[in-house]
């Protein structure tokens, strides 16, 4: 076993120098972002995210920019557009 546990659906992103993973949501679905360094079997924390959710994420080849996506509502938006070219 590598972690302990990460949230929901696949938030974590496998790099060179480790995992990026959030962790759990406290009460107030705080989520923290970490990496797991795998050189050093450490975990260090990157960041806290208060949004909702935050599921897939991705890391740059040079490790400077992470992806996630988060949804900050429930619902859609429906939009019709008419001669488009």
């Amino acid at each position: 076993m590598v972690l302990d546990s990460t949230a929901c659906h696949p938030s974590y992103a496998v790099w060179e120098q480790g995992i990026y993973f959030f962790t759990p949501g406290d009460k107030q679905d705080r989520k923290d972002l970490s990496l797991y360094e795998g050189s050093t079997g450490r975990t260090r924390k990157i960041m806290t995210i208060e949004q909702r959710e935050a599921m897939y994420m991705a890391v740059s080849p040079d490790g400077r920019t992470i992806l996630c996506t988060q949804t900050d509502q429930s619902g859609t938006d429906l939009m019709l557009v008419e001669n488009f070219r």
